[in-house]
Order: structure tokens, then sequence, then C-alpha cells
């Protein structure tokens, strides 16, 4: 195991390295760099330390990996908190606040200062002595804290913080999912936030990692049911149309079809159909709406904004843009 870990710790590095502005850009990507850069021009709250901002810098710097095309926003928004997780004392291992560990982990390849990953580092390995594994209460925690876990361990070439991980993870499907279904609990976008983040630890481990077989397996339980759940019009959502909901689900089916853990004949239809209903969302500057609350059944409208939705449509083109000719 120690061995597969290395590996792919180097073939990690390659996944996260900046990639050259594109010698032929396509309508994919220069849509990637109208919303990202629309949302900085015109977005709310942009300087807090929160989930939504993690997100949307995770697909922040997606966008800059897959163009070439940096806007230079997420460095100083890491350096304004001082690297540090926005901690709850009362509740030290929220899966929320360490969301935004998996930005400073993206950052980190451009800016690899020890200081940078520190206090990441020191949250989850204290985390993981407490012993307790029933710290994840909503399938969200897949996407805020497993994807940081993952990456750390395989970083440390750490068993005993990848096997905690998982143990997290095995402790909140036996609370939340439902296994004849294939759904977890909630509503679509809580399981638009389970899938996105099952996916992006499938693509941080090694092939051959058992883990890495078992969150695909339930990945594509899930998208097996996902796939009937998209609308007519492309969207996924609990009471409507959803943005954020979409985004998730079609980068969740686009990794796992990269990462060859979905059928590509199969899903491939899904991801484009839910790429197409999300340009109907952007208004003429690149800005996102229909963007549900989270995890609320409240209908979204073209009004409705938040970073938290930019940063999965940036995630999800940067998996569309190897499945899209021309790009």
């Amino acid at each position: 195991m120690r061995t597969s870990l290395f590996t792919v710790a180097l073939a990690g590095s390659l996944l996260i390295a900046p990639a050259a502005a594109q010698a032929v850009p396509c309508a994919l990507t220069d849509t990637m760099i109208k919303a990202s850069f629309a949302w900085l021009e015109k977005g709310s709250d942009l300087k807090a330390n929160n989930w939504s901002n993690a997100n949307f810098h995770v697909g922040n710097l997606a966008q800059v990996r897959t163009t070439g095309i940096s806007n230079h926003k997420t460095w100083p928004w890491v350096q304004a908190n001082k690297y540090l997780l926005p901690l709850d004392p009362a509740n030290p291992y929220a899966p929320d606040a360490q969301s935004s560990g998996e930005a400073y982990l993206d950052v980190s390849y451009f800016h690899p200062e020890p200081a940078v990953l520190q206090p990441l580092r020191d949250n989850l390995y204290s985390q993981a002595k407490t012993g307790k594994y029933d710290y994840w209460k909503s399938p969200d925690a897949l996407n805020m804290a497993l994807p940081s876990f993952t990456r750390i361990a395989v970083a440390d070439l750490n068993q005993d913080l990848l096997d905690y991980s998982y143990k997290s993870y095995r402790s909140l499907k036996h609370r939340t999912f439902n296994e004849t279904t294939g759904l977890w609990s909630l509503n679509v976008q809580t399981n638009g936030w389970a899938v996105q983040g099952l996916a992006k630890a499938i693509l941080a481990l090694p092939k051959d990692n058992p883990y890495r077989a078992d969150y695909a397996k339930t990945l594509r339980k899930s998208a097996h049911t996902l796939r009937y759940l998209q609308r007519h019009d492309g969207f996924w959502g609990a009471t409507g149309k959803d943005s954020a909901a979409t985004a998730m689900i079609t980068y969740a089916f686009a990794a796992g079809i990269n990462a060859g853990v979905l059928d590509k004949d199969t899903y491939l239809p899904y991801v484009q159909k839910g790429w197409t209903a999300l340009q109907t969302a952007l208004d003429a500057d690149g800005m996102l709406g229909f963007v549900a609350a989270r995890n609320s059944w409240k209908p979204a409208s073209a009004g409705d904004r938040a970073g938290f939705a930019v940063g999965s449509f940036l995630i999800a083109g940067q998996q569309l843009v190897p499945l899209t000719p021309g790009c």
C-alpha cells in the first residue's frame, strides 16, 4: 500500500500541474473563464473564509489549470486566511470548516511552502486520533472533508489517516445511504455533494486501492438512479432546476468516466445534457443563476447565485474538456 500511495502522489502532482494556454480555445473553456471572472467581479461575500468560497476557489484553480488563464485571486484569499481553517471551538472537526483545506491543497502546488498546509494537517491528524467516526453528520461531508483527508493521506503516505477517513465514510453511509435506491438522505443537491466528493476521492487514489473500489461502487450505485432523476431540460433539482446540483452531478459523472469507473457510452449523454442546461443558467455576463440554497427544498430563480455553485460548474467543465472534441 505504501508503494501505491507513493505512485499516486506522483500521479496527482501531474493532475494539478498548471496547463499552458490552449492553442485552440473552445467554447467550453471560454465559458469557464467567463464564469470565474464574472463571479470574482460581481459575486457576494468574496472575502469570507467559508465552505462556499472554498468550493469556488477549488473551481477557480481548476479553471486556471485547464485554460492557463489566471485571475490571481485564490492565493491572496488563502493568504488572507493565514492558511487557517474557520474552526468553531465547540466543534473543531466540523467538515464545513475543513473544506477550506481543499483549496489550500490545490494552491499548494503553486506555493509549496509547508505553512500552507500545516493547519489542515494538524486538524485532520488530531481528528483521526480521537478514534471517533461519527463527525460526519450529513452526506455533504463527503465533499467538505473526504477529499482533503484522502489527499493529505496520499501526500504523507499515511495509511492510518486513509483508514480513518474510510471508516468515517462507512459510518456516514450506514446512517444516511439507501442501498436499495442508491440515494443519500435529504434531497437531490445532497446527493450532488456526496457524488462530487466521492469522485474527487476516486481521482486522488491509485486504481488498485480497495477504498477507491468501494467509493467507485457507491458512485455507480448513486449514478444509476440519479441519471433517471435528470429533468427533461437537463437540470437536476429537488423542486425545480438547481444549477448547483446539476453542476455537482455533471462533474461526478464526467470525473467517473475519466477515472474509468463509469461507462462512457452510458453516462456521457447525461453529462452533455447537464452541461448544456447549465449554459442556459448563465446570464450575458457569465453569472450563474438558479442556484438553490444548500440542501434546500425552496425553488431557485434566475437571480439566486452562490460561489459554491460556480466552483462546481468550473470543475465540471474541467472534467468535460477531455471528453469534448476540439478542446
